[in-house]
């Protein structure tokens, strides 16, 4: 009877984490509206399959006789229709672009997002269309969930040869957690919430949420051109792992850091020199 009762509380438990789970890897999905046809870009739309059976849907923007690829990277919750604004300036400094919604996201399939872990695979297929289509060299430029995914890809995915990383949360946790507490749920209760949306997120997905992030993985980056970009208001994420990530990355990682921005705020503070110093790192790196 004793065994019994175990059982029954485990399992409620677990139903809980897993209920608890889904807000954070069933994000609400946005539809895109836009379209490369309307900044006059010569495009094709694109489909791929991962390795796992998710089929991903995306955009091919073609330079002229360039075998320079930038694959973009969208945020969580969010599809890569509003980062399309730097398709344009990368095309015109001689980059092919290509951008994809990711996983559970967008226009693409499958219904678990895992914040940049099992992302990785999308990176993966997104790296193998970039070479299938001539690319010899291919960088990524990442937007938070797709900075992790970026740095996570690294050490599984070849033929990548630079990186731009833009507020990447390096804990998973607490970046949930921070969001929780912003949502006005007492700092305890935040963190206490967030285990249980990881555990129950990990039991989904197969993958250790609590293991699968980027301070755990810069280490892969030694040798590799690597911006990371940050602002200093940003709540997602400690300055002391931003810190550690940067040296773990090593001699040939650098670091834009602005005081007075918020998460992903750098691009809209200062435009035109977050639009250089992108251009020039990637002239410079591939």
């Amino acid at each position: 009877m004793t065994g019994v009762v175990v059982a029954g509380i485990l399992f409620f438990l677990i139903g809980i984490c897993l209920l608890a789970s889904l807000p954070l890897i069933h994000p609400r999905r946005e539809s895109g509206t836009l379209s490369p046809a309307e900044y006059a870009l010569r495009y094709e739309d694109i489909v791929m399959t991962t390795s796992d059976g998710v089929r991903l849907c995306g955009w091919w923007i073609s330079a002229e006789n360039s075998d320079r690829t930038v694959i973009l990277l969208h945020g969580y919750a969010g599809t890569m229709d509003p980062d399309l604004k730097y398709a344009p300036p990368l095309v015109s400094a001689g980059f092919n672009v290509l951008m994809f919604d990711f996983r559970a996201h967008g226009r693409s399939g499958g219904w678990i997002s895992t914040l940049g872990a099992c992302e990785v695979r999308d990176v993966q297929v997104a790296v193998d269309e970039a070479k299938r289509r001539g690319s010899r060299r291919v960088g990524l430029l990442g937007f938070s969930m797709g900075g992790r995914a970026a740095i996570l890809s690294i050490s599984k995915v070849s033929g990548i040869h630079a990186l731009i990383s833009d507020c990447a949360p390096p804990r998973l946790h607490y970046a949930v957690t921070r969001n929780l507490i912003l949502r006005k749920i007492p700092d305890f209760l935040s963190w206490l919430l967030a285990s249980v949306m990881l555990i129950g997120g990990s039991l989904l997905s197969g993958v250790n949420l609590f293991r699968q992030d980027p301070i755990n993985a810069a280490e892969h980056l030694s040798g590799l051109p690597v911006l990371f970009t940050q602002g200093g208001l940003d709540r997602y994420v400690r300055r002391s792992e931003l810190t550690k990530m940067v040296e773990q990355a090593g001699k040939t990682a650098r670091l834009w850091y602005v005081d007075g921005a918020k998460h992903r705020d750098i691009e809209k503070t200062h435009p035109t020199e977050y639009l250089h110093n992108v251009i020039h790192f990637f002239q410079e790196a591939l």
